[in-house]
C-alpha cells in the first residue's frame, strides 16, 4: 500500500505510515522526517513522538537529517526528538551534540547541545566547561565588535529612551 503525505494537515496519511508499524513503514521514513521542519504544522507533533518513540531503531535518521537541515529545523529536532531520547539512544548522538554545541549563533543548537549534554552527564563537565569558555569568547567578541560599530548611534542615544 502506497501512501503519500499530500500537505502539513495530512494526518490522516501519517497515521497510515505509522499504524504500518516499524519496520514494515521504513521506506516511509525520511518522508516523515521532512514534514518536521516546520514546528508548527499540524503533522509535526504526531512524527515527533513517533520518532521519539523509534529511538535508537531510527536514531541514525534523525541525525542524518538534522545534520542537513538548516538551524531552525536543527534546533526543532533537538528540541522534540534528540533532547527526549533514553539514554541508549541519545549515546549515539554525542558526537553531533558536542559539534553543535560549538558552532555558535546556529540559531540556539548550541545551546540546547550544550544543554543536553551537561543535564544527561554524557561528556565531561571539563569538556563542557572548554566548549561553553569558547562560546562566550566568541560572543564577547560579537558584543564588542557591535559596539564599535554601532557605538557612534548608541551612545548619541538618550538611555531613557531604551526600551528591552
Amino acid at each position: 500500500m502506497a501512501v503519500k503525505i499530500s500537505d502539513k494537515c495530512d494526518q490522516d496519511a501519517v497515521d497510515k505510515i505509522i499504524a504500518m508499524g516499524y519496520p514494515e513503514n521504513s521506506q516511509y521514513i525520511n518522508e516523515l522526517l521532512s514534514w518536521t521542519c516546520d514546528p508548527n504544522w499540524p503533522v509535526a507533533a504526531s512524527i515527533y513522538r513517533y520518532f521519539r518513540e523509534l529511538g535508537k531503531l531510527e536514531v541514525h535518521n534523525v541525525l542524518k537529517t538534522a545534520e542537513q537541515a538548516d538551524y531552525d529545523w536543527r534546533y526543532t529536532l533537538i528540541i522534540q526528538i534528540i533532547s527526549s531520547y533514553d539514554d541508549e539512544a541519545l549515546s549515539e548522538c554525542v558526537d553531533h551534540l558536542v559539534k553543535w554545541s560549538s558552532q555558535t549563533g546556529s540559531e540556539e543548537c548550541d545551546f540546547e547541545s550544550i544543554r543536553i549534554l551537561s543535564d544527561r552527564e554524557l561528556i565531561s563537565a571539563s569538556e563542557i566547561s572548554k566548549i561553553a569558555k569558547r562560546n562566550l569568547f566568541v560572543y564577547n567578541v560579537w558584543i564588542k565588535e557591535t559596539l564599535e560599530a554601532a557605538g557612534k548611534a548608541i551612545y548619541s542615544f538618550p538611555l531613557s529612551e531604551y526600551k528591552l
